[in-house]
Order: C-alpha cells, then sequence, then structure tokens
C-alpha cells in the first residue's frame, strides 16, 4: 500500500502500459480422464502468489458500500460490492466430480446439458477457479431487483476488481480466461460452494500458472478486432 500522498513512480508505467496491452484470454481445455497428469502442477508457492493476487484486486475503485443488513452480515462482512470464492486445483477437481454426479443422477437435464460443454474441461485444466459476484442492493418493497444506480456501480466495481485479477495474472505469465459462468451460476452451485443466493455471479475466472500437459489452448477471438481507438473513442 503507498502512503497517503505518495505517488507510483512514472517509471512504472511503461511497464503497465505493456502488460495491458500484452494480457490475453487464454481458455485452457483439458480433458476430464487426464486429472492425474495435474498432479504436482499446482504449488504453495503457486497459492501464494494467487493470494497476492486476490489481496491486490481489492485495491478496485467502488463509489457504494454494499447492503449491511443483507451481504454483511457473516464473516465475509466487507463494505465492498464484491466477494471472491476461491478454489484452487483439488477444490476444482471436487467441483468437476459434483457436476459429474449431477449429470448421472439429477432428473433435470440442464445438468446433462452442462456435463456436454467445455466447462468440465477448463475445470480440468485449471490451476484455480475464482467465483466472481456482485452483492445487489435488496429490492424495495418485494419487488424484482432492478439495475439502479447502486447496482449498476456495484458492477462496475466489481468489473474493476476482475481486471485487476486478470491483470496481475497476465504479470506473472500465468494463463487466464474470464468467463461468465454459464451453469457456475446455477442456484444449486452456489449452495454447494456455501454462496449466499442473495449475490449474482460476475464471472468465473480460471487460471493456470503452466500449461500442463494434455491441455489445450484456445486464445480469444475477439482481441484483434476493437479497432484503432478512433473506432470507439471521440475527443471532444
Amino acid at each position: 500500500m503507498l502512503p497517503t500522498g505518495k505517488r507510483p513512480n512514472p517509471d512504472d508505467s511503461d511497464t503497465i502500459d505493456r502488460i495491458i496491452r500484452h494480457r490475453r484470454t487464454s481458455k485452457l481445455m483439458k480433458s476430464q480422464n487426464h486429472l492425474e497428469a495435474a498432479s504436482g502442477s499446482w504449488t504453495q508457492e503457486h497459492a501464494a502468489q494467487l493470494r497476492t493476487m486476490i489481496e491486490g484486486a481489492a485495491w478496485a475503485p467502488f463509489h457504494r458500500r454494499a447492503d449491511e443488513k443483507t451481504h454483511r452480515s457473516g464473516k465475509l462482512n466487507s463494505v465492498v460490492p464484491w466477494r471472491f470464492y476461491i478454489l484452487e486445483q483439488s477444490a476444482c477437481h471436487s467441483l468437476l466430480n459434483h457436476l459429474k454426479i449431477l449429470s448421472e443422477d439429477d432428473p433435470d437435464p440442464k445438468w446433462a446439458r452442462a456435463w456436454q460443454s467445455k466447462i468440465k474441461n477448463m475445470l480440468a485444466a485449471c490451476g484455480a477457479l475464482v467465483q466472481v459476484t456482485w452483492l445487489p442492493d435488496p429490492p424495495d418493497e418485494g419487488d424484482t431487483p432492478q439495475f439502479t444506480r447502486n447496482n449498476i456501480e456495484h458492477v462496475a466495481a466489481s468489473a474493476a476488481a476482475v481486471q485487476n485479477l486478470l491483470l496481475a495474472s497476465a504479470a506473472r505469465g500465468w494463463y487466464s480466461y474470464w468467463s461468465s459462468g454459464g451453469i457456475l451460476g446455477d442456484e444449486v452451485i452456489f449452495d454447494y460452494l456455501n454462496i449466499s443466493r442473495h449475490q449474482a455471479l460476475l464471472g468465473s475466472v480460471f487460471l493456470a500458472p503452466v500449461l500442463e500437459d494434455e491441455v489445450t489452448v484456445v486464445d480469444g477471438g475477439l482481441r484483434d478486432q476493437r479497432g484503432a481507438v478512433e473506432a470507439w473513442a471521440r475527443w471532444q
């Protein structure tokens, strides 16, 4: 943390700019039949690096406190409008096995469809998964929550925290993929991970410090389609 009033070193700007420009989306996939190949690929050093990255993500700007009664009465009682739920590699594999059980035993066809999706391959390939939620303000008089000014700011702040995490992972040479989460946002998965149903999934962030055997890398398809700055910015 910088002392009050102290500004970052201007010499760091080139490094920051380079990290921002070189960060890329990398979707890692591996067959769940090759989980044994991941043995030892996630280390205590990786866990320590991830903790530092998670701590750094908290320095995102936010302008509204999370609702005290709805979101700040438990152990996770910070005023920030986001929550991070971190699954390291073994926990990812446990979630993968849980999805398999649901696909076989739950009559709802959504679980069978989920098992046929890429989620299982992404869980098999990652070193860690961070489930990022944002904290909606409670609705008035029982109405469905709306994207009020506060809630829009909560989403924006939570997205900034995710971007901090992505940049921190890029600075360390990690692979990262910010997914909308798909089935991982289902209430059944929230219950399994002990996440309050009053929260909303902003995204599932898949991270991997190393490229394991039997892993396929799919880079993001939109990276080179954003165009020149003149296509999306105008100086007034």
